[in-house]
């Protein structure tokens, strides 16, 4: 062969031998070096994750299904810059529909370089279908779910609010927010090697489900009428505030759970401006010292522990000293010999006193422990505190004084549902029950789950509980008359608890309060009223035992609970 085809023969063969080389080391590269990027790579390609439309929150409903908490649709208009042929026609058209500028619409669709653009983050459902209508090139209307609150400001408190973003906060939205917001669903497609679709093998892609749905123990009527006598409290004896809880005692459920001053959980961000917020509910997040109240605690404990009966006596000289300190009753004066009854009629300070002195630290702190003071009772609602109750032990906080103050409510702090829990007890036979405001959870799928009673402790006995019931009827009609209920035996303790400030006690300014049940026997009700410093009258017995009666009369009719010896219908004619 010449010598010339045969260089172009070894030339030709070089470049094969260094082609094969290059083809070589590349299957090198991505078989051996790159193979886990590639085959991640490859991975990613054949499944792809596809996330669903999110559902709406679950829905809040009264006992008898009227809806509390809802959802609208809402819509948010975005685009993606790129796909976007025209941006100043586009700008210009979008600019009439929402009333912005055109020229700031403009600059966001002409960044080509931005993959989404938030144009409006909220229209009506009604502006968000006309712009979606239009079908501008590049322009995405999205829908979202708006939380909507139709009965406006009932119930706010127990309900709690969601801002704009989905977080939500106190009340049921806060406790039962993981059940009540909806999971991020996501389903995995596996598409075609050759680009040709997706190959979808597993189940089908469905919509995810909503949150659950919640029906609560509220009753819409009787919180209606709650708030009602609530507003009319507040107004005729001038307070700065208050609440009333209504429980039923047999199971616990609160019916009503009202607080002022409140606000619209649908327009929350009107009331950011408050001080104090009005957000956190008092019933719950917010301790007070109890007053007189809570004598019905430190009676129960002498009677069921057996030092004292209701006619055990003990001589009243108007004062009585404990630990150093002491101790008068709120009228200054001495009453002589007296029952243990006639101490909780009076509402004396030097009975109670002697009371909590003849059973000592041991079992008298050991019963209001039993009665869940200074814990948490776990009721259903977010931001509950424990009140304060300092134990014998606790050398820096308590001193021997405590006993003598503590029967009467002084120089401990409670929470409105702590005190109607406590008082819920009593009218119970003694059993002391978990309250919750949440009687049902329903599941997307239709299931249920009844809320069952959860027995927290039996501080005193049946006995002891019907005894002390008895005697709470008696304060009543001797103590309290503006409480009583024409045709209805009912019990109850008044409290005009004096304000702690710094050095002492607020000379001028009470809480008033007033706690108690019916019918008696078997109530089918506690009501606990709260009015913060009312002007007309420092005295619960002029202020919240005459609420408690115009609530109480209502209730009996509401829930159909026939009078001493009749009907209802009976006693209307």
């Amino acid at each position: 062969m010449a010598e010339g085809p045969r260089r172009r023969l070894r030339l030709v063969s070089m470049l094969l031998i260094g082609l094969l080389l290059v083809i070589v080391a590349q299957l090198v590269q991505v078989q051996v070096i790159s193979h886990g990027f590639y085959a991640d790579w490859a991975q990613e390609q054949y499944k792809q994750s596809v996330v669903i439309v999110e559902p709406p929150r679950g829905v809040i409903r009264d006992r008898s299904g009227h809806l509390l908490a809802g959802n609208s649709v809402m819509y948010a208009i975005e685009a993606d810059p790129r796909s976007v042929d025209d941006p100043r026609a586009t700008a210009a058209e979008l600019s009439v529909l929402l009333h912005m500028p055109s020229m700031e619409i403009e600059r966001l669709l002409s960044n080509k370089e931005a993959l989404w653009a938030s144009i409006c983050p909220k229209v009506s459902k009604e502006l968000g279908e006309e712009i979606a209508a239009e079908r501008l090139p590049g322009i995405t209307v999205r829908s979202l779910w708006i939380r909507e609150y139709p009965e406006g400001r009932l119930a706010s408190h127990a309900l709690g609010f969601c801002n704009a973003v989905g977080e939500c906060s106190y009340g049921v939205e806060g406790f039962y927010d993981s059940l009540l917001r909806p999971e991020d669903v996501k389903k995995e497609e596996q598409n075609d090697p050759l680009g040709d679709g997706v190959l979808w093998t597993g189940p089908p892609v469905v919509f995810p489900d909503p949150g659950m749905e919640l029906v609560l123990t509220l009753d819409r009527t009787i919180q209606m009428l709650a708030e009602e006598e609530l507003e009319r409290s507040v107004r005729e004896y001038q307070a700065e505030g208050g609440t009333i809880i209504v429980m039923d005692p047999r199971t616990f459920e609160i019916l009503a759970l009202v607080s002022l001053p409140n606000y619209d959980p649908g327009s929350f961000f009107e009331f950011a401006d408050q001080s104090p917020l009005p957000f956190e509910d008092p019933a719950t997040s917010l301790q007070y010292e109890p007053g007189s109240i809570f004598k019905v605690l430190t009676v129960a404990a002498a009677l069921d522990s057996g030092t004292a009966t209701p006619e055990t006596t003990y001589y009243d000289t108007g004062e009585i000293e404990v630990g150093g300190q002491v101790i008068k009753n709120a009228s200054r004066e001495a009453y002589g010999e007296q029952t243990v009854s006639d101490a909780l009629v009076k509402s004396l300070n030097v009975g109670t006193a002697w009371l909590s002195t003849q059973m000592g630290p041991d079992t008298f702190y050991h019963y209001l422990r039993a009665f869940g003071i200074g814990q948490p009772t776990g009721v259903d609602l977010a931001g509950e505190v424990s009140g304060q109750l300092w134990l014998p032990g606790d050398f820096e906080n308590w001193h021997d004084a405590n006993l003598g103050t503590n029967s009467f409510g002084q120089g401990l702090a409670v929470t409105p549902i702590q005190m109607a829990t406590a008082v819920a007890t009593v009218a119970n036979d003694g059993v002391r029950l978990r309250p919750h405001i949440v009687g049902r959870r329903i599941a997307p799928d239709g299931s249920v789950i009844v809320s069952q009673p959860v027995v927290e402790a039996q501080p005193i006995s049946p006995n002891t509980a019907r005894q002390l019931s008895e005697m709470m009827v008696r304060v009543v009609e001797e103590g309290a008359p503006g409480a009583k209920v024409e045709g209805y035996r009912v019990a109850g303790k008044t409290g005009t608890a004096q304000i702690p400030v710094p050095g002492g006690y607020d000379k001028q300014r009470t809480i008033a309060s007033f706690v108690g049940f019916g019918p008696v026997p078997n109530p089918q009700f506690v009501i606990l009223i709260k009015l913060d410093r009312p002007k007309t009258s420092i005295w619960a017995v002029d202020t919240a035992a005459s609420a408690f009666s115009r609530l109480a009369s209502r209730l009996f009719v509401v829930l159909d609970i026939p009078p001493d010896g009749g009907s209802v219908a009976e006693a209307a004619r």
